[in-house]
């Protein structure tokens, strides 16, 4: 039982000699009666050390504390049993299936490969897999404010696990057993660009004869930080500072086809026109450096002794987190079949003609919406029959996220597009907001996990 609002760890040293007494060996025997039996990651043999032949690191939340991290990405992903394949919400863009999400690759052999557990047990999978096909666990889910320690497996455990931990094991345990109230509140920022974080989190617990419960709330905010802020890191030409040009042909204002021939148009800036008849544009600006995003989360764990011998307990975790993913305006080209009639009154080669690669730059940059929402139950009993611990229990995992957005957060319809350039003249800023032509892009989608 943890009381007040501060921790202690006490480290107990057990030694044996080739040959001792038999009353240091009754005195050994009293003291183990006292040491409690702890599962250690990757072993499902309770045990009163946590040494053994696989290769375990322990973060506890002293350590995360000193740390400083107020997410657990941002702290996973310093560790050096990490690898290629850890992601976050800072990979939101257009080109992520897995927006808003958060996840460990351990040895960079992928997320996919990388156990996640949280007291022990598996949690339910993201909603969307990361690049369609690997599926992970949402470590944002996990409030960093909850966790009691994390046990880091560097080694595949497979045979114990299954398939899904070939890399190895992420384990983590959740404050309980607590007595008191505690509350953190904090917030840090920049002095540059404008970008800053908020927390806030409460920890109360209390105890008695034959029960416990505890309880932890969580919240975390922060600000967006635009590519636009970031100078010669927010732009997709490197030329200037001995790197590459990567900006894109899909430009604006573009270029068109007049009987076949590829036509710049005259309004290209000369520093974006190439010696192909490309107009290239510099996406780099409208990008995000860092999303805005806010996570709220509630856990609870609550225990009740039946008999001495028999426990009830309980396990409740809700979050919903929300965030933003950016891109610049929509990338047109030849396939999305745009074409300006002859009749055109803007149109001076009265014929028709084929646009090229465009961007319409008049609708704004893409933004969407990433809602996240996660739920965790676990009920059972557990206890002992002579020497040995049994547990019965049932858990219910769903997670669920949909990406939305709409015309005024800059997504282009082309069948819509091409009935105003048909119409006439149009200032095609008005296009994409109308309300007539109103669209909308969502993608929903759900994982559901039970467990006995």
């Amino acid at each position: 039982m943890k009381h007040g609002v501060k921790f202690s760890t006490l480290t107990l040293a057990l030694a044996g000699l080739s040959s001792i007494s038999s009353s240091q060996a009754q005195q050994a025997e009293e003291q183990a009666e006292g040491v409690e039996r702890i599962a250690v990651t990757g072993s499902r043999i309770k045990r009163t050390d946590i040494e053994g032949p696989s290769p375990i690191q322990s973060i506890d939340a002293t350590m995360i504390k000193g740390m400083g991290y107020e997410n657990l990405q941002q702290l996973l992903e310093r560790m050096p049993a990490t690898g290629a394949g850890t992601f976050s919400t800072r990979n939101n863009s257009q080109d992520s299936t897995a927006n808003g999400a958060a996840s460990v690759s351990l040895r960079g052999m992928g997320p996919d490969a990388t156990l996640v557990l949280i007291n022990g047990r598996r949690v339910a999978i993201s909603a969307f897999a990361e690049s369609i096909t690997n599926s992970f666990v949402d470590i944002n889910a996990i409030p960093v404010s909850a966790i009691e320690r994390i046990d880091i497996l560097k080694d595949g455990a497979s045979a114990i696990y299954g398939s899904d931990a070939v890399a190895g094991v992420v384990n983590v345990i959740l404050k309980k057993d607590y007595d008191g109230l505690e509350v953190n509140v904090g917030y840090g920022g920049t002095t540059g660009p404008s970008y800053g974080e908020t927390t806030a989190n409460m920890l109360w617990g209390s105890q008695s004869e034959k029960s416990s419960a505890t309880v932890i709330l969580d919240y975390f905010n922060n600000s967006q930080l635009g590519a636009d802020e970031m100078g010669r890191f927010g732009t997709a030409n490197q030329s200037p500072y001995g790197g590459m040009d990567f900006r894109s042909s899909r430009g604006y204002p573009g270029y068109f086809y007049v009987d076949g021939v590829k036509t710049i148009d005259p309004d290209c800036p000369a520093d974006s026109a190439t010696a192909s008849g490309s107009c290239l544009f510099d996406y780099g600006p409208y990008g995000l450096t860092i999303p805005a995003s806010e996570r709220v989360g509630f856990i609870g764990q609550f225990d009740y002794k039946i008999s001495s011998d028999v426990t009830a307990f309980m396990e409740v975790a809700v979050q919903h987190n929300t965030s933003e993913a950016g891109g610049a305006a929509t990338p047109l080209d030849e396939d999305a079949g745009l074409t300006v009639p002859g009749t055109h009154p803007d149109n001076p080669f009265g014929q028709d003609i084929d646009i090229g690669r465009y961007r319409p730059v008049d609708a704004g940059a893409r933004r969407w919406d990433i809602e996240t929402d996660t739920l965790r139950f676990v009920a059972g009993l557990r206890g002992q029959i002579f020497d040995y611990d049994w547990e019965a229990s049932v858990q219910k995992g769903r997670s669920s996220s949909e990406q939305s957005g709409d015309q005024s957060q800059g997504w282009v319809r082309v069948d819509w597009l091409q009935e105003q350039i048909d119409l006439g003249p149009v200032d095609l800023c008005c296009i994409y907001f109308t309300q007539q032509y109103m669209g909308s892009h969502i993608i929903e989608n759900a994982s559901d996990t039970m467990l006995a």
